[in-house]
């Protein structure tokens, strides 16, 4: 009686799969192996804030390397993706650090 063997990281997929928060607990390697996937020049200039549905926001340290990743942006992307085994990122958006804080406090109060 031959059975069929399952990897170890099938096996944990598929337990993430199920689980309310699997999904993202199935992108964390995003965060904690991003200088591995992208380089140690990229990471030293730019961080992935946070992915919602498919657009990863990734927060980079100066106008010259947001300009550099403009033209790197789909070659990333597929990097991500590849590392992830799946598509999971479908674009990715870049900010200026700490611009996104000052947008916030400059934008007039909505309970007005």
């Amino acid at each position: 009686m031959a059975r069929d063997l399952t990897t170890l990281g099938d096996a944990l997929r598929a337990a993430l799969a199920r689980l309310p928060a699997g999904g993202e607990l199935a992108n964390f390697p995003l965060w904690t192996e991003w200088a591995q996937i992208v380089g140690p020049a990229i990471a030293q200039h730019a961080r992935p804030v946070r992915l919602r549905r498919g657009v990863l926001v990734v927060e980079v340290d100066g106008a010259e390397w947001m300009h550099e990743l403009q033209y790197l942006k789909q070659e990333v992307r597929a990097r991500l993706n590849a590392h992830l085994g799946r598509a999971v990122v479908r674009e990715l958006f870049l900010v200026l650090a700490g611009a996104s804080d000052d947008a916030e406090r400059r934008a007039p109060s909505r309970g007005r």
